[in-house]
């Protein structure tokens, strides 16, 4: 009898923990996304500071690799290096600073494929690239509020603004807006 009491009771808490786990997991994959490419651009911005030389960052299709390379597509996550030609491309000499990778679940999207910073850490200006980058995380519930009477965002965004300053937001009003801006990003399908 003791043993089935301790079975009903293990098999509620499982079904009412399970769900709420896989929200966790799903929820510290956003984050965890939007952190990582905060953390290059923020490493990116120190390097060209404390190089005193222009440091560029962008999307890689091989990010972790032993030579990544930028790309405009098919990006798996962000690399950060030394541009010393100050071109956007990394080239074989160029050393890289950061990186960091993307997990599978998440879809993203940005609005450049390239940033790079000057020795005073502003942004420079790059040939047909906006002066605010906006980068947005998803999953399958897309850009929606968490409750009906929230602010917060289920997806995660990351604005970085000309003066270099880069945020994570996750306000749904503000990530809405990038949808609409003159160079939009949303949360792919």
């Amino acid at each position: 009898m003791e043993l089935m009491v301790t079975l009903a009771v293990a098999g509620v808490l499982l079904s009412i923990g399970v769900p709420s786990f896989r929200e966790f997991q799903r929820n510290g994959r956003l984050t965890g996304a939007a952190n990582d490419s905060l953390m290059v651009v923020l490493a990116t911005r120190n390097e060209a500071l404390r190089r005193q030389e222009p440091v560029s960052f962008c999307p890689s299709a091989n990010p972790g690799g032993p030579s990544p390379t930028c790309v405009t597509s098919g990006a798996q996550g962000f690399i950060s290096f030394a541009d010393k030609n100050n071109n956007c491309q990394r080239d074989a000499l160029e050393e890289v600073v950061a990186s960091a990778s993307i997990h599978s679940e998440v879809k993203w999207q940005n609005n450049t494929n390239c940033i790079t910073f000057g020795s005073n850490g502003f942004r420079l200006v790059v040939a047909g690239q906006p002066t605010t980058t906006h980068a947005i995380f998803c999953d399958t519930r897309g850009n929606a509020l968490r409750y009906p009477a929230g602010t917060d965002s289920w997806a995660r965004g990351i604005e970085v603004l000309p003066t270099g300053r880069p945020a994570v937001s996750r306000q749904y009003a503000e990530l809405t807006s990038w949808g609409a801006a003159a160079n939009p990003v949303v949360c792919p399908p």
